[in-house]
């Protein structure tokens, strides 16, 4: 049995509902105005088949509507439609809900979800 790479599941699932937005496991050097950090940030092994991953998401904007509403559909994508996107995960839960962040230039928002992952067979 081997555990998926959660990061590289949740980058596609993210750029494909936040229209157009650049989303990366790293905040680049040049941030666009608009953009979306997403990381695993904890979790553990429940045992050899499955593991709870802790998923990360911080959302810059311009403004504070901007942030809020684009992390509100990674939110709804996140608790509706992950399972379905990727077979491998059995339940995801919210952390944290979406709440602001702001930094010196822009609007942040910042959320924390629980992903029930079972192994892959190899």
């Amino acid at each position: 049995m081997r555990f998926a790479d959660v990061e590289a599941a949740v980058i596609p699932f993210i750029k494909a509902r936040a229209g157009g937005v650049t989303v990366s496991t790293k905040v680049p050097a040049t941030r666009p105005a608009t953009f979306v950090r997403a990381w695993a940030n904890g979790g553990a092994a429940i045992n050899r088949v499955l593991e709870d991953v802790q998923v990360t998401v911080d959302v810059w904007a311009p403004s504070q509507p901007a942030a809020s509403a684009l992390a509100a559909t990674i939110r709804t994508a996140f608790l509706n439609d992950l399972q379905a996107a990727f077979p491998l995960v059995r339940g995801v839960s919210e952390v944290t809900r979406p709440y602001s962040q702001p930094d010196e230039t822009s609007e942040r928002y910042r959320a924390t979800y629980s992903l029930r992952v079972r192994a892959t067979r190899t």
